[in-house]
């Protein structure tokens, strides 16, 4: 059920990106720590424009493995019950296991971004600007293009490339 005072309260208080936060902040699995992510972005915030955390996108989705995705998001958020602390049922938390990092493309903030990997144990870190192979090369000018002018919007003068970092 939704209780749209509390969910009114929620949009007025916190941005979307706050939102992220708070879900990368309450999940712990294998030796990925949320809330050591968060402190370290929160004490780094000049290394990224953004971050996305959710299930695994698949460019080349031959086996609908990004849809699949989608659907187990789908029902942890529908099976999610506030449970307290002793109770021996526990639902299952927002599934997301994949961080998506916007950044400039700047040889010094992708090589901190990339420590940041090592030091969260991350099982893989990739960057992604545009011009991977898998790609088809449609998307591939288009997400280059989108990145390059999207980082610092259209009425910037100077121009700005821009990569995603994955963990």
């Amino acid at each position: 059920m939704l209780d749209l005072s509390k969910i009114q309260l929620i949009a007025q208080s916190y941005s979307p990106q706050e939102l992220f936060a708070a879900l990368v902040w309450q999940r712990q699995f294998n030796r990925f720590n949320g809330e050591q992510v968060i402190t370290d972005l929160a004490s780094r915030t000049d290394l990224w424009a953004s971050f996305l955390f959710t299930k695994p996108i698949f460019a080349p989705d031959e086996n609908g493995l990004s849809f699949s995705g989608v659907i187990d998001t789908l029902l942890a958020m529908a099976n999610y019950r506030p449970m307290s602390e002793t109770s021996i049922i526990h639902f299952v938390a927002y599934p997301a296991d994949t961080l998506y990092i916007l950044t400039q493309n700047e040889d010094t903030k992708v090589s901190q971004l990339l420590d940041l990997g090592k030091k969260w144990q991350a099982d893989s870190v990739e960057v992604t600007d545009g011009t991977n192979e898998e790609y088809a090369f449609g998307l591939q000018r288009r997400l280059k293009t989108r990145l390059e002018g999207g980082l610092l919007g259209e009425n910037v003068q100077q121009d700005s490339d821009a990569v995603i970092i994955t963990y």
